[in-house]
């Protein structure tokens, strides 16, 4: 590497996401080389890569990522064609200390793109002490070590809303992403992370040369596949050390190379790749903010003709995922339409993301928004009629220095408010997306629509088609719901004008662009989520992986367990179960026997406060790079492990979309009863037991034969009273929301009334007559008391004498009579303890249920 290297033009906008995403990968391989000093070569080159602070060289992980580079290059490792390693290196390992020779190679001014980005992606995230505690690259083993041993806090366990208090500290143990590493711990040895970071450096080396043997034929698969190896490898390493370790390395560097990278772009749109002070001006409005939101999910979800269409449970299931790939080609689209690599999407789950853009000139920025927009409205249109809407909404311009302090200000105010508009801009920008939507064909007030060959069967409002039954979108969702069991990478591809090639014959028209799924075995299938593949090339990395949301599937042992189902000759091994089949094992007991009502649940839930968490929960040292930590946190708890949660823990639950921030689950009653408890638990061990991250939920009860639009309606209205009562609360059979505690003994004591009931120490009509108790108490809490309803007290004790005559000398009911009593908030001489409790009527209901 030389620093006075002539250059023939300026860096590509690859090249830049490249050096961006690799700038602090030192930091990782100076934590794994405890016991190990630099080699000579590249400590002779210090004087050259490090600035000095103070007398001394400082930014020492700058050299350790030169070291990575020299591994690259002595190992033979492929780059693309049309990527020049040399820029590569030289934009990430001169980020502290940029090249000085511009002024007689202007080219190289471009290396003060990524110490741009990392200043404006950083915020106030990084705090001076840190870089100074790195080791010395020239000391022995142990010195100066303690970043070695120095985990990352979980960011989420940090949220504070309001006076409310912060949860339990929490730390990630180094390991590569997987559902048990996003899940904080409250200590951990300093010998296991030093270890951790080890193993880590060494499967990033062995992920660097699979992915680059792969992916060296396309720059586009090439910055992709080390996003992905970042994501993997990197999401449990901290950028900062000392003060602040709560953003990993992965964040900050994908935060920093969308700044890159867009800088990149708004300057080589005027020409100024060459122009030092141009890059450097922290003032000039540089940058947007774009927000996609796909709206109508829901209501476009349970789109049905009739309940019972054919297949209904593979369609669910492709609808949903047909949503999120719509989702991922709108981010794809807009990006190539920009020229922008993947880092620029900065948060994407759930239908909702986050683009970094320029802001060009002659408001060329809004104009291509405006005609993607309109495209991507025309398609919806024709797709979907007026149910499903995919809002875009551009921030105001902002400048790299509103995100982080300006070298002459002093003190902090005036720095956090510009930061604070930057966030409100982008407010509302989510809330102005959430209003454009169908624009251009809603300005006719009608959709033009013909009917040639009838309306679809499936969802009955399109047009059927005239290849097929179904209209196209109800025909590319079923076929989604069928292959997606067995599929083991999804391929993307552009339209042909937008650089993507052109599309194959096979696979689902989205937005203009091409989508496959393929089947079959395959290494991207390996942790459990499907690879995605984007562009014409037949072969490359998987750079983002789709997890897959956990469905139950028949067995060849369910071949006849499940032979009287009606259309079971149309089941084989493999296909994701019906509901029919969830309905019959609803009644299925542990030890084989059938009892009980066959029906089936639906839970809804969602993140409380999730608006204000990324408004203010991060507090005034937001950071760019810190919210696009938690949303990925966020999401990856939802698509990675809850799909884990449920294989581990309620296999029969099918999942009929999970993402962002919320979830839709049906499975047998019973299993989601328990699983709502399951889920609670596990989120809030997630946040860190923190009071400001809680989720609510609703829970519908249904029967197999009635349509589950209804119940996902009435689970849809109780999450809403959930919030209403207060949130971090379910809403389940009662009319009244409880707090999980409440519903875990609710659940507890439903389980020993079972008991009873089938020792036949308790008839199943005296909890009927108990529901009527529970009623008349209500109302009298609720302030709707009839003259009767206050006798209820007096009723209950005759009606408990009645039914357990030999409470005073059988031990057996003398517990069934505490506890009925303790379900009641009566104490043992039948004293009101405390207010009204809802629980009563769910533990009762629940034991009858399973016994009718």
């Amino acid at each position: 590497m030389n620093g006075e290297k002539e250059r023939r033009k300026a860096p590509g906008i690859h090249e830049v996401a490249l050096g961006a995403l690799l700038h602090d990968i030192g930091k990782l391989h100076q934590r794994a080389g405890a016991g190990r000093s630099l080699p000579e070569a590249v400590l002779a080159r210090a004087e050259d890569v490090l600035p000095v602070r103070d007398g001394r060289h400082s930014h020492w992980h700058a050299l350790w990522s030169d070291a990575f580079f020299d591994w690259i290059e002595e190992s033979g490792q492929p780059w693309p064609a049309d990527v020049d390693p040399a820029w590569v290196r030289d934009l990430a390992v001169y980020h502290h200390n940029p090249l000085q020779a511009y002024r007689r190679n202007p080219a190289l001014a471009a290396t003060w793109l990524v110490t741009v980005a990392d200043r404006a992606a950083s915020g106030y995230e990084r705090k001076a002490r840190d870089e100074a505690e790195e080791a010395d690259g020239t000391e022995a083993a142990g010195a100066r070590d303690a970043f070695r041993r120095t985990p990352l806090k979980a960011i989420q366990t940090t949220i504070r809303l309001e006076e409310r208090p912060a949860g339990r500290k929490g730390w990630f143990r180094p390991a590569p992403v997987s559902p048990e590493s996003l899940m904080p711990e409250g200590s951990i040895p300093g010998e296991a992370v030093a270890q951790g970071y080890g193993e880590l450096w060494g499967a990033f080396r062995e992920g660097w040369a699979d992915m680059a043997r792969r992916a060296s034929g396309d720059a586009g698969a090439f910055e992709e596949g080390v996003l992905s190896l970042l994501e993997r490898f990197a999401s449990t390493v901290p950028s900062s050390t000392v003060d602040q370790p709560d953003v990993s390395l992965h964040d900050h560097s994908h935060a920093v190379a969308a700044f890159a990278s867009t800088l990149h772009a708004h300057h080589a749109a005027r020409a100024e790749l060459s122009n030092i002070e141009a890059i450097r001006d922290p003032r000039r409005r540089k940058l947007r903010f774009l927000v996609g939101d796909l709206s109508g999910l829901q209501r476009t979800l349970f789109r049905l003709k009739s309940e019972q269409v054919k297949g209904l449970n593979r369609i669910l299931r492709g609808r949903s995922l047909r949503f999120q790939l719509i989702a991922e080609m709108a981010i794809r689209r807009i990006l190539s339409r920009f020229s922008l690599p993947l880092s620029c999407a900065l948060q994407n789950g759930g239908g909702r993301f986050l683009l970094l853009l320029p802001e060009l000139p002659d408001e060329e920025t809004t104009r291509r928004v405006d005609e993607l927009r309109a495209d991507f409205d025309e398609w919806l249109a024709g797709q979907y009629m007026g149910d499903l809407g995919l809002g875009l909404a551009l921030s105001a311009p902002f400048a790299t220095g509103d995100l982080a302090p300006l070298p002459e200000e002093e003190g902090r105010a005036e720095a956090i408010r510009r930061a604070g508009q930057v966030r409100a801009d982008m407010r509302a920008a989510i809330e102005t997306a959430k209003l454009r939507q169908l624009q251009a064909p809603a300005a006719g007030a009608l959709f033009e629509t013909a009917y040639p060959h009838g309306v679809c069967p499936t969802c009955g409002v399109r047009p059927a088609c005239g290849e097929g039954p179904r209209c196209p979108a109800c025909e590319a969702e079923h076929d989604l719901g069928q292959r997606l069991p067995r599929a083991r990478a999804v391929i993307l591809r552009l339209p042909a004008e937008e650089g993507g090639g052109r599309p194959g014959a096979a696979g689902d028209e989205i937005l203009g662009g091409r989508l496959i799924l393929a089947l079959g075995e395959g290494r991207e299938g390996e942790d459990g989520g499907i690879g995605w593949r984007f562009g014409p090339a037949a072969t490359g990395p998987a750079p983002v992986r789709l997890n897959k949301p956990h469905v139950p599937v028949f067995t060849e042992e369910d071949m006849e367990k499940y032979r009287n189902l009606e259309a079971h000759e149309d089941i084989r091994p493999g296909d994701i179960k019906t509901f029919a089949a969830l309905a019959h094992d609803s009644s299925r007991e542990p030890d084989g026997i059938c009892r009980g009502r066959e029906m089936l649940a639906v839970l809804k839930a969602d993140v409380d406060r999730l608006g204000a968490i990324f408004a203010e929960g991060l507090g005034p040292e937001w950071s760019i790079a810190r919210q696009a930590a938690l949303s990925r946190l966020m999401d990856g708890y939802f698509t990675m492990r809850l799909p884990w949660l449920l294989r581990e823990r309620a296999p029969d639950i099918y999942t009929v979309y999970a993402g962002g921030d919320d979830l839709f689950l049906v499975g047998p009653w019973r299993a989601i009863f328990a699983f709502a408890r399951t889920l609670h638990e596990d989120f809030s061990a997630f946040g860190g037991h923190n009071p400001s991250l809680t989720l609510s939920a609703g829970l519908a009860l249904f029967d197999p034969r009635t349509p589950i639009s209804i119940a996902a309606n009435e689970a849809e209205a109780r999450l809403e009273a959930a919030k209403d009562a207060g949130r971090n609360r379910i809403s389940a059979i009662e009319a009244e929301p409880m707090a999980f505690g409440d519903y875990a003994a609710a659940l507890d004591i439903a389980e020993k009334l079972d008991r009873w009931l089938q020792a036949e120490h308790i008839p199943s009509g005296g909890l009927y007559r108990l529901l009527a108790f529970d009623d008349a108490r209500r109302r009298i809490a609720s302030g709707h008391a009839d003259a009767a309803d206050y006798g209820w007290l007096a009723r209950f004790g005759y009606h408990l004498a009645r039914m357990l005559p030999k409470r005073t000398c059988d031990p057996v009911q003398e517990e069934i009579a505490a506890t009925l009593c303790r379900l009641f908030g009566l104490d043992n001489s039948f004293a009101q303890q405390g207010r009204y409790k809802p629980g009563t009527r769910l533990a009762i209901s629940h034991a009858l249920y399973r016994n009718r």
